[in-house]
């Protein structure tokens, strides 16, 4: 897949996230760089933090707003597993957690980042090689 396949795959992510968002998704991060990352990509709203509160009672302040989560932790081990953990509250919560997003972008983003935080600065970049490229 060259760059420009990727950042179009990116791109219809995003849009995803902000169609989701839109009908009442809310985007699961886990700290304020991270959320700081996806308002830059213009996606600001929905977005919670799982860092201020313990992940049963985070998963059912979730579950009292929507019943679509879309989980987009780091794509470290750590990140995989506070995941895995929170999309079990969720479920048991009554909650679809949407983990597909979250192992997209891990996908398309290769090796290059391990973290949500880096996003931004990986998508601008890979727009400004494709576009002098094109």
């Amino acid at each position: 897949m060259d760059d420009l396949d990727r950042l179009q795959k990116i791109e219809q992510i995003l849009c995803e996230i902000k169609d989701l968002s839109n009908e009442g998704a809310v985007i699961v991060v886990e700290g304020k760089k991270d959320r700081d990352a996806l308002n830059e990509l213009g996606i600001s709203d929905q977005i919670s933090l799982v860092s201020y509160q313990p992940l049963l009672d985070f998963a059912e302040d979730i579950s009292r707003k929507t019943n679509q989560a879309i989980i987009l932790t780091d794509w470290d081990s750590q990140g995989k597993k506070l995941a895995k953990k929170i999309s079990g509250y969720l479920q048991a919560s009554n909650t679809k957690p949407n983990n597909l997003i979250r192992n997209k972008i891990k996908k398309l983003v290769r090796n290059e980042i391990k973290d949500v935080e880096s996003l931004s600065g990986y998508i601008h970049s890979l727009r400004r090689e494709v576009y002098n490229r094109y």
